[in-house]
């Protein structure tokens, strides 16, 4: 396999997997695991916005390249298809066209509708509440708030908008409408429905792989990862409390 066939390959493997929300040592790895399965030494530094590759063949030469990564997501299945593709290359070295063949299939593999995501949200948000000591009217109440809410950030997904700002509009939806609920139904409990409504859009993977990534020596990834979802959460929350504010003062 020539240099720039397996450097694309390589870079594949890696950007697949890191908007796929892979930790960073866990991409380096595969993409070195292909590389060296072809006798070629490969050196990359991956930070959560970008790929840096360098490969240095048998003869000497180096080919070296760089790919940014704007939206990234958490597809564990994604992950594990391209980690496992990695392993069999080394046992079995297919030749170029079958391991991009391959890398496109899983790149371009069908997600979760939207009609399931909106049902995992709804169940999700509906045991939190009850989680957290709500009654089952509570957990009722969440379902629906959370399944509003879900279908209100997804609106600003599709259009290409920024994850803050769907975060910043989830909080919102989720304080005003928890409201409502309690003035329509004054025997709920506001702050459990609200707890349990946000708790999905929690970073909790990112939070975990910035660990992950500490552990491993990759300081920058770390905070770059660990900074994100904490402006996550603080947005959330700003977008929870600026309603919770609004409902105040005009009650």
């Amino acid at each position: 396999m020539r240099s720039a066939e397996l450097m694309k390959i390589a870079l594949k493997a890696g950007e697949i997997m890191l908007r796929s929300g892979a930790e960073i040592y866990r991409v380096e790895e595969t993409m070195a695991r292909i590389c060296e399965s072809y006798g070629v030494r490969c050196e990359s530094f991956v930070l959560p916005t970008g790929i840096f590759i360098s490969l240095t063949a048998g003869e000497g030469g180096t080919n070296t390249a760089f790919i940014r990564i704007r939206d990234r997501k958490v597809d564990l299945t994604g992950i594990d298809r391209v980690n496992s593709l990695s392993r069999r290359i080394r046992k079995t070295r297919p030749d170029f066209e079958a391991v991009l063949r391959e890398l496109e299939e899983i790149e371009k593999s069908p997600k979760h509708s939207f009609p399931v995501r909106l049902s995992a949200t709804g169940l999700g948000s509906f045991a939190f509440t009850l989680y957290f000591h709500g009654s089952l009217h509570d957990s009722l109440a969440a379902l629906v708030i959370g399944c509003i809410s879900y279908s209100a950030r997804e609106i600003l997904t599709r259009k290409g908008l920024f994850l803050f700002l769907e975060n910043l509009l989830a909080g919102l939806v989720t304080g005003f409408l928890s409201t409502a609920a309690v003035a329509l139904f004054p025997g709920l409990d506001g702050y459990r429905i609200i707890i349990g409504s946000i708790l999905m859009y929690l970073p909790g993977v990112s939070i975990t792989n910035s660990i992950k990534d500490a552990l491993y020596g990759d300081l920058v990834a770390s905070i770059t990862r660990l900074g994100e979802a904490i402006l996550l959460v603080t947005v959330l929350a700003a977008g929870v409390g600026f309603a919770l504010l609004i409902c105040t003062k005009r009650g």
